[in-house]
């Protein structure tokens, strides 16, 4: 990484790392309530079903803000946006972590889920408006790689905060970093769309968004994606711990995740320039059912290892070829708005997989949950593939430029 320039601003490649720092937290923050489900549990003395509500609360609000979010940052900017939820994040989940009972705690997870929401979105939206087509898998790649060790991170430090000391101390610092990232966040140059003084409503950017035939396809397909990749691998951690493993031991087991995603990342940097989008997505699709299979025939630590490892694959390989895809789809004029619509299809995905089911967690049934996991699986890889295959052929991928809209005000091209 260069230095950072004497004037203020961020190199390019501080740029990408300060991106990535935002997805590290982001997943550092959605995990990181996965390994303290259970203490939380026997500490207020409700179900485990009960206590999948902060997680289930959470990844609503994911869903249900990101098109707020998208489309504030189409007209404000998208580094005010993403500063702004930096430090209600940091608010919201200060109050979960003090919590004096289950119902606030939700509460508060929930909040700090709809400021998370801004996150996904216009990120991915920031790389859109910098980076070039060529260079957009390999830097979403790292991006959500970044995004794994978060969740790797949290797993590890969640479980032993919560040997040291209790489950509030892991809550607490995403609250502290939250507001310090939105500080270095001052620093990002802003998009130079976001800037644009004149242009179409909310209403219009949705409408036009909404009108394209592919993103008619993308949010009920993404919808399905995100229950099974973004979903289900949350209950990894819980499964070991009902199977005797210590909250330390499950949160080291599943940070094989993290691990495999950097990897996964690897992967795509080498191939990116000789594989073709549907191919990486059916690999990556294929590695998660490979490993939602074997969490479902066996929730031992070895079983769970490598079910968390090839999730964490799954992430790096195929959900960036999936958000390449959408950049490439997606008009510049409304990319916010457009990425919004699919990250909100995607957690509200999630959100309502996980909640489907919290009754057999609650059970301990974790074979029949993770099987449902892979089942669903299996459409999503097939449905992808083909489509992503058909898009690649379509007269509008190959109109499609090499680069970003030229602009002469715009900030040179991110590395």
């Amino acid at each position: 990484m260069r230095a950072l320039p004497t004037g203020g601003r961020l190199s390019d490649r501080a740029v990408v790392a300060v991106l990535c720092a935002g997805f590290f937290l982001l997943d550092f923050d959605l995990v990181v309530i996965n390994p303290l489900l259970v203490p939380v549990s026997k500490d207020f003395d409700v179900s485990l079903g009960t206590t999948t509500l902060a997680l289930t609360g959470y990844l609503a609000m994911v869903g249900l803000m990101q098109p707020v979010h998208g489309a504030l940052s189409d007209r404000v900017g998208r580094v005010r946006v993403l500063r702004t939820a930096l430090f209600g994040l940091g608010l919201a989940d200060l109050a979960a972590a003090l919590a004096p009972n289950a119902a606030l705690l939700i509460a508060g997870r929930a909040i700090a889920g709809g400021f998370a929401a801004a996150l996904i979105p216009v990120t991915v939206a920031y790389v859109g408006d910098h980076i070039p087509m060529e260079r957009r898998q390999r830097t979403m790649a790292a991006v959500m790689s970044s995004s794994a060790v978060g969740a790797a991170s949290a797993t590890v430090v969640a479980g032993g905060l919560t040997e040291l000391l209790d489950w509030r101390a892991p809550l607490l610092i995403p609250a502290v970093a939250a507001p310090l990232l939105a500080v270095v966040f001052a620093r990002l140059p802003e998009a130079p769309l976001a800037r644009a003084a004149e242009g179409p409503t909310v209403r219009q950017r949705f409408a036009q968004v909404l009108g394209d035939g592919w993103f008619r396809f993308f949010i009920p397909f993404t919808f399905v994606e995100g229950a099974a990749m973004m979903g289900l691998f949350n209950f990894f951690n819980a499964a070991l711990q009902k199977h005797g493993s210590s909250v330390l031991m499950s949160g080291l087991v599943t940070s094989a995740y993290g691990v495999a995603a950097i990897g996964g990342s690897m992967v795509v940097r080498a191939l990116d320039a000789r594989a073709t989008g549907a191919g990486m997505f059916g690999w990556g699709t294929g590695l998660l059912f490979v490993g939602y299979l074997t969490a479902a025939l066996t929730q031992s630590v070895a079983g769970i290892l490598v079910a968390g490892a090839l999730a964490g694959l799954a992430l790096a390989v195929g959900q960036s070829a999936l958000q390449a895809w959408i950049l490439e789809a997606a008009a510049p004029e409304v990319r916010g708005s457009a990425t919004a619509l699919i990250a909100c299809s995607v957690f509200t995905g999630a959100a309502l997989s996980t909640a489907a089911v919290g009754p057999l967690a609650g059970r301990g049934d974790f074979g029949l949950l993770f099987g449902i996991a892979a089942a669903a699986t299996v459409p999503v890889s097939v449905v992808g593939t083909l489509a992503r295959a058909r898009f690649a052929r379509s007269d509008r991928a190959q109109r499609m430029p090499a680069g970003p809209p030229v602009d002469q005000e715009a900030p040179n091209s991110l590395n």
